[in-house]
């Protein structure tokens, strides 16, 4: 197509339109830069195409044209993304949390081996305020057994079995009270996911209308949402679709009839359902999750995100205590306390106090929560019945309260509770580990779409300030054409 189709008037409005061109590249460059280190943003590109007019011949080339702003993102990845950040939310929850019991529970294991011949031996040995206590108690009833009328050793088992029983007291309670900071954690995740809910559902009106109003894609309210997205993601697992007119839906993945974002409506807030966390600490199921018009989710509904995780800590791993059902920690430490409580008053029952008579209970209570020492026995010490009747100076049935230390249910039972939390603690730790690793490499992927590159736009800026440049030299050179053609003489 040659110049002369369109004369020096269209060619000059040609190297306009190029400047104009290359100026809307190099400003879409410019805002690539500037928002290089902003969350959510994706970098935009100025898709540029050839601008033609019908003319006698048939079809003219007027130059360029940018046809829109496209902002680079990948739908797929997007929601792998979303997905991913979900998973990670909860692994790096669920780490933190079960650490934080862990140390709350105060008891530790230690396990070592020694070597005779070809014969290996595993020994286990455990420390903390509990497993201190039970070997100090059980130790003070073999001495006393070989003691058994001295009311110092009598008293040293008073004060023991006390100790043994506030350890107990105070693990459940440090147990409990941290169920009831990830309680209060539910809490303020679930208000995060409202209002990331009412900012997605208001993003979606400004999309929606601007959208239509413009004619062109709200690259940047998108970012923004997608950010929100991103975000909501890792507190709770959602589906996320987008609409036709722009606007995208949002709902649980574990729930999808619990709609937290459906659109825009009418009053620019879209149509949203809150949730809502309910704890009570003596249920068979202390933390729950409820939706605003859907009522109570099911059990361990999330089970993924951040809010995933507190579900989890809060029912499974702590638990609910043996009078709601027993499971969990708080279920494991009424077990042991009951178990202890019962073995040792009824092996004390079996036997004759110092005075010769029947004995009586040691341990009262009815759990791990309220375990305490009769205060009869407290008072006097002398009622611990020691022997089998048969004189003063027989302890057999001091001996045989102090063998209950070997008791599957006792000794060995809190042991495998300690043990069953830190792996836990070791299982949670490493799926944090391998899901940081899986989101950070869908987060590369993205960004290699996305993200935005200084290297890549600084030379893609170098191409379009030398097209700008040309165009202008362009115009420059048509402009002197029109010199030359209006300096020349009339006929």
């Amino acid at each position: 197509m040659s110049i002369n189709s369109i004369g020096l008037n269209g060619a000059l409005l040609l190297g306009a339109q190029s400047l104009g061109v290359q100026q809307q590249a190099i400003e879409t460059i410019g805002n690539n830069i500037s928002n290089v280190n902003t969350p959510g943003y994706a970098r935009q590109r100025a898709d540029i195409v050839t601008d033609t007019q019908d003319g006698q011949g048939g079809e003219i080339d007027m130059g360029s044209t940018v046809s829109s702003i496209e902002s680079l993102r990948s739908p797929l990845l997007d929601s792998l993304v979303q997905q991913s950040l979900g998973d990670q939310g909860y692994a790096d929850n669920q780490a933190s949390l079960t650490a934080t019991v862990q140390t709350s529970l105060g008891e530790q294991l230690e396990s070592s081996s020694t070597t005779s011949g070809s014969t290996s031996t595993a020994t286990v040995t455990g420390s903390g305020p509990v497993q201190d206590a039970l070997s100090n108690f059980f130790s003070a009833l073999q001495s006393l057994a070989s003691t058994p009328s001295d009311g110092t050793a009598r008293q040293v088992v008073v004060s023991d079995a006390q100790t043994l029983a506030t350890a107990i007291n105070g693990a459940y309670s440090r147990v409990q009270q941290t169920q009831s900071g990830i309680a209060s954690d539910a809490s303020s995740v679930v208000t995060q996911i409202n209002q990331l809910s009412q900012s997605i559902a208001s993003l979606n009106q400004q999309i929606t209308q601007t959208e239509a109003a413009s004619g062109s894609t709200a690259n940047d309210l998108r970012d923004s949402r997608e950010a929100d997205l991103e975000t909501l993601s890792g507190l709770v697992n959602v589906t996320a679709s987008t609409q036709s007119n722009g606007s995208v839906t949002v709902a649980l993945a574990d729930a999808p009839s619990v709609v937290l974002v459906s659109g825009p409506d009418s009053n620019g807030q879209g149509t949203t359902e809150s949730l809502s966390v309910t704890y009570n600490a003596n249920a068979s199921t202390p933390l729950t999750v409820s939706a605003s018009k859907s009522g109570a989710l099911g059990t361990d509904i999330p089970s993924s995100g951040s809010l995933g995780a507190d579900l989890n800590v809060a029912n499974n791993v702590i638990g609910s205590p043996g009078s709601s059902g027993g499971a969990g920690l708080l279920g494991n430490l009424d077990d042991f306390a009951t178990a202890l409580m019962s073995q040792v008053n009824t092996q004390n029952a079996a036997g004759y106090d110092l005075n010769g008579n029947k004995g009586g209970t040691i341990f009262t209570g009815t759990g791990a929560a309220n375990l305490a020492v009769n205060a009869s026995v407290v008072s006097d010490p002398s009622l611990i019945a020691a022997g089998d009747g048969s004189g003063p100076l027989d302890g057999s049935n001091a001996l045989a309260m102090s063998q209950l230390q070997s008791s599957s249910s006792i000794t060995p039972a809190f042991q495998t509770m300690v043990a069953n939390l830190g792996q836990t603690v070791s299982a949670a730790a490493s799926n944090q580990t391998t899901q940081d690793q899986v989101t950070k490499q869908l987060q590369t992927q993205q960004d290699s779409v996305s993200g935005v590159s200084i290297d890549e736009e600084m030379t893609n800026l170098i191409n379009f300030q030398n097209a700008y440049a040309a165009s202008a030299r362009f115009i420059t050179t048509i402009s002197s054409l029109y010199s030359t053609l209006t300096s020349i003489p009339a006929d």
